[in-house]
């Protein structure tokens, strides 16, 4: 007869470590009723992010360190290694002996944005496209549905991640993992712009553009999908410029 340590002990656990129940059955797989906490940085990260892409902190606004511990009710650390998360992904930039800043660009600094974007977002296409398949279509039918949506709403947050979900889909299945990285911190970078110039944008235009590209997605046609992404972005950055020039903001300050 085994000792009794041994037997509490095959009776807990089974032989690959898996936990067991007192009949022997192993508990498989993770539990669905289980969310792992955010910690205290992600959360402060994931606040922030919401404020720049919504506006509530525009490009060039200062973020005081000890005035976010305060309203967050916690220390500066956290605080800080959000900031630096946030700079890494260039929603925010670090000023010697000034602190973090929102992200401020020129109008060539966007346009110099675009135009990465535009060569960059070619060569996914081009890589990706050989292994589309009819579920990716159909959730980029799914996300320009939510965008109808949200602009019915009056919902431009809804809008905007439905729009970058959308586009984002059409490079899904490219092997190219460091200029998707690129590609998504491009995207970052001009965030901060977007609730400035998203009023301007003709939203039934875009969407008529987006059709458009599911078809040339659904035919797999490469070509003329990479076409209808670079006519597509050239067209987000007339609003972009009219903002530019009603602020007086042409040039970096």
């Amino acid at each position: 007869m085994p000792p009794r340590t041994a037997a509490k002990r095959s009776d807990a656990n089974s032989d690959d470590g898996r936990q067991t129940t007192h009949s022997g059955d192993a508990v498989r797989g993770s539990r669905s009723d289980f969310v792992r906490p955010k910690t205290a940085q992600q959360a402060v990260a994931e606040a922030l992010r919401h404020d720049i892409t919504t506006g509530k902190l525009a490009p060039g606004s200062w973020i005081v360190q000890d005035t976010l511990a305060e309203q967050f009710g916690m220390s500066r650390i956290p605080v800080r290694e959000a900031l630096k998360t946030l700079e890494a992904e260039e929603y925010v930039t670090y000023v010697p002996h000034s602190g973090y800043r929102v992200a401020k660009l020129s109008i060539d600094d966007l346009t110099e944005v675009f135009t990465l974007r535009a060569l960059l977002e070619e060569a996914l296409i081009r890589d990706a496209m050989p292994s589309v398949t009819d579920e990716i279509v159909e959730q980029m039918r799914r996300q320009n549905a939510d965008m109808d949506a949200a602009t019915a709403a009056g919902d431009l947050i809804a809008v905007g991640v439905a729009n970058r979900a959308f586009h984002f889909l059409t490079f899904q299945e490219s092997r190219m993992a460091r200029t998707k990285r690129i590609v998504t911190q491009l995207w970052n970078t001009a965030d901060a712009y977007r609730p400035l110039y998203a009023p301007l944008l003709d939203m039934a235009k875009v969407n008529s553009e987006h059709v458009l590209m599911i078809d040339a997605m659904a035919d797999r046609d490469v070509e003329r999908m990479v076409a209808l992404n670079h006519e597509h972005r050239a067209h987000a950055l007339d609003p972009l410029r009219e903002t530019f020039a009603a602020d007086g903001a042409d040039s970096q300050t």
